[in-house]
């Protein structure tokens, strides 16, 4: 059927599609606009949309033959404008773009930046993945989900006809054992920092205990903490480039749980210690620099560097901490579904992937486990 000059027909897939031809291009070929939709209603909104996109950029001009790095810049715009990420998403997706996606100097065969969008196949992008294979499986496989989510928009906006990358064998995350402290490991360091007064010895009880991410223990403010109930409610995270602090990445990162005394007795020694110093800032923040500010990361990952080197202790990051807790944790008997809350995971599917760990203690409360075990 015919409707405004656009042919519509049901696909053999049950799907619907509407194209219309426009003008010949400058290589005396035929051009043909197309939008896709599982119903005749979402068809239609659509069709209108693509209406209007051949309206304001003139019906007599044929479309652009847009490469695929030519629509990811474009796809990565049209979001940044529209306010869909957060800043941190925003960076790691054009970093994502940029260093894999549409780079022209990839080397072997296929340059996915220059290939021609609209003929973009599976070979292309599992040829992609292949080049990929020497990057982290989470790399790759974030690399894949972005060029997806492109080309998803691409094909709802008729500028391809399928989702090659849908349709291509996406790569296998797996999951190794991550280094981290024992639980014997991480009491002879707190008890260390204890002991001498080190002025991140709160931040470090803090992470070990709970199992914060770096950004949610950095953005951690004092009305955040309930001294009654012993405990605290993760409102935020630290944005990295943007020093301040922004929203969390999901609705399930933002979350209250309780904290063993031992937290609390580190926090209160860190709220006197920023009183007497005179650091408290004007975001009343708990973890600050001296100058009132947040800390960098790179201050901290150095100290805690610094300090593992020193007691002779494995070669576990800072952010190997949050996994030393996980670990910790599920050692100690609490349930995986608990543990993953605890952490801000969505669902306990990842916690039981990676961890293998099971115990024959039960704690069902977290804070209580934690208390035990540092104890």
């Amino acid at each position: 059927m015919a409707r405004d000059g656009l042919n519509i027909s049901k696909r053999v897939d049950g799907w619907y599609q509407a194209s219309v031809e426009l003008p010949k291009g400058p290589d005396g070929k035929r051009v043909r606009r197309s939008v896709v939709a599982k119903t005749l209603k979402e068809l239609e909104v659509k069709r209108q949309q693509l209406l209007k996109d051949i309206d304001a950029g003139g019906s007599k001009a044929a479309p652009k033959a847009l490469s695929v790095g030519e629509w990811l810049e474009k796809w990565l715009d049209i979001n940044t404008r529209a306010g869909v990420w957060k800043p941190a998403t925003q960076r790691n997706y054009s970093d994502i773009v940029r260093y894999y996606l549409k780079p022209t100097e990839v080397e072997g065969p296929y340059k996915l930046g220059e290939i021609r969008l609209a003929a973009l196949t599976i070979e292309h992008v599992e040829a992609l993945l292949e080049q990929l294979d020497e990057k982290s499986t989470s790399t790759r496989k974030r690399a894949w989900s972005i060029l997806s989510a492109a080309l998803e928009v691409a094909e709802d906006r008729g500028l391809v006809k399928r989702n090659v990358a849908k349709q291509a064998k996406p790569p296998k995350v797996t999951y190794s054992e991550r280094l981290v402290l024992t639980a014997q490991q991480a009491k002879e360091i707190l008890a260390e920092l204890k002991g001498t007064g080190d002025w991140l010895y709160p931040l470090y009880v803090l992470s070990i205990s709970t199992g914060l991410r770096e950004g949610e223990a950095l953005a951690l403010r004092w009305t955040e903490i309930d001294w009654v109930s012993s405990e605290i409610s993760i409102e935020g995270t630290l944005d990295r480039a943007e020093r301040k602090t922004v929203a969390t990445k999901t609705q399930k990162s933002r979350r209250t749980f309780k904290v063993g005394p031992e937290v609390i007795e580190a926090l209160q020694w860190q709220q006197l210690r920023q009183k007497v110093d005179g650091t408290e800032g004007p975001d009343g923040l708990v973890f600050t620099a001296d100058t009132g500010n947040p800390i960098y990361e790179s201050t901290i990952r150095r100290h805690w560097r610094l300090i593992r080197e020193r007691l002779e202790m494995p070669a576990v990051t800072f952010k190997d901490l949050r996994h030393t807790a996980t670990v910790l944790m599920l050692q100690a008997g609490v349930p995986a579904e608990t543990v993953a809350w605890r952490l801000g995971h969505s669902s306990m599917n990842m916690i039981v992937r990676t961890y293998g760990w099971t115990s024959s203690n039960r704690y069902e409360d977290a804070a209580e486990a934690m208390t035990v075990v540092l104890s």
